[in-house]
């Protein structure tokens, strides 16, 4: 029972900073599609950490797609740098326009054999629990872009990973230049990696 209102309350938070999003105009003008990292203020901060749940990493998407376009969220699952599966695969469905769109991803210890995978989206939210010995590794967090990162059309862009090896954690993971899949994935037992990619919207 704690864990669920632990996320419920997460999930409410990460509602709350969604939803204030929607409070700025769209913009049509903006010609390009772009993802930044968004850095919670001091206030933000507070909320998560009085409410006992670990914060997520934040991002904000800026720009436009055509009608007959997708912007689609994923997380991307390794074990020893090879792809396992793709969990949580969701799209931006209606949304075309994003003018500082919050989207978020988090990883949070459900027990010691498994974890929580969170996924934020500008029309909604999802989750899963999955299955791993949490007790065993070294973990470690993080943003894998700094700044703006341009998206192009059908190149996936890679905003954050989540990794963890048997022992000591020796390193955290190496962000690529543009977003792409990083490098070193082989040196972690498990990584998981959120990934967002602008295509043509599929009746699938």
């Amino acid at each position: 029972m704690k864990h669920i209102k632990k996320y419920s309350i997460a999930f409410m938070l990460i509602f709350l900073l969604t939803g204030c999003s929607y409070l700025s105009p769209k913009d049509s003008s903006v010609e390009t599609l772009s993802i930044k990292p968004y850095k919670l203020s001091e206030h933000e901060g507070v909320l998560f950490t009085k409410a006992g749940a670990d914060i997520p990493q934040f991002f904000t998407v800026n720009g436009e797609i055509a009608e007959d376009e997708d912007l689609k969220y994923s997380v991307e699952v390794y074990f020893n740098g090879k792809l396992k599966e793709e969990l949580l695969l969701t799209s931006s469905m209606f949304n075309k326009q994003f003018k500082e769109e919050l989207i978020a991803f988090n990883v949070a210890e459900f027990d010691e054999k498994q974890i929580k995978i969170l996924l934020s989206y500008p029309s909604g939210s999802t989750s899963t629990i999955y299955p791993i010995e949490v007790a065993n590794l070294g973990r470690s967090f993080g943003s894998l872009i700094g700044t703006d990162s341009t998206l192009l059309k059908d190149e996936p862009t890679y905003l954050a990973a989540w990794v963890g090896s048997k022992g000591t954690l020796h390193r955290s993971v190496t962000p690529s230049d543009d977003g792409g899949l990083p490098e070193g994935l082989e040196n972690y037992d498990i990584a998981l990696l959120y990934k967002v990619v602008w295509t043509d919207a599929r009746s699938d």
